[in-house]
């Protein structure tokens, strides 16, 4: 759900235009962040019927991270920090309908969440696109809508918020 968590990212950067963009973008995709790097080095295998990605897409670890991202960017202000931890946490609710997995409570818990679907997710719909596809290609236009709302209020330039919105639309329909 790349292009969901740009438009996420842009809708809170819209709300707290205080915040670096860096940052947010940044913050949107922590927890895949860590999952490279934890893939690359083996604490999070990915192979041949093998896929563990509890220590950075777990609920709690993705809490963790939020938690540390508000509590380092402290000197920015509290409302850049909040809007910060928010969008760590915007993973989560974006995550959790069309991740490969339910997301777990904790690394190697029993119980998880999302992932509501499968079967019905995976299948071809319209224009040969899967179900999740469309999923988040709503998401994703409602979240660029709200951005576009939010960065007209708060005077980002027209044209970069149209150029925002057709990048992240195009990233969708070309890689989502």
């Amino acid at each position: 759900m790349y292009a969901a968590h740009l438009a996420a990212g842009l809708a809170i950067k819209a709300a707290q235009p205080k915040a670096p963009s860096w940052a947010v973008l940044g913050a949107v995709f922590l927890p895949d962040l860590f999952w490279l790097g934890f893939s690359l080095v083996g604490i999070e295998p990915v192979g041949a019927g093998v896929f563990f990605d509890g220590w950075s897409h777990s609920v709690l670890s993705i809490v963790v991270q939020a938690l540390a991202v508000v509590l380092l960017s402290l000197r920015l202000g509290r409302a850049v920090a909040l809007s910060l931890g928010a969008a760590v946490l915007s993973h989560l609710p974006l995550d959790m309908p069309i991740h490969p997995r339910p997301l777990e409570l904790y690394p190697h818990a029993s119980h998880a969440v999302g992932v509501f679907f499968k079967s019905w997710g995976v299948q071809l719909s319209w224009l040969s696109k899967s179900h999740y596809w469309w999923v988040e290609a709503d998401v994703t236009l409602l979240l660029l809508s709200l951005y576009a709302f939010l960065a007209v209020r708060a005077v980002f330039k027209t044209n970069v918020v149209i150029a925002s919105c057709i990048l992240v639309a195009w990233l969708q329909v070309m890689f989502g």
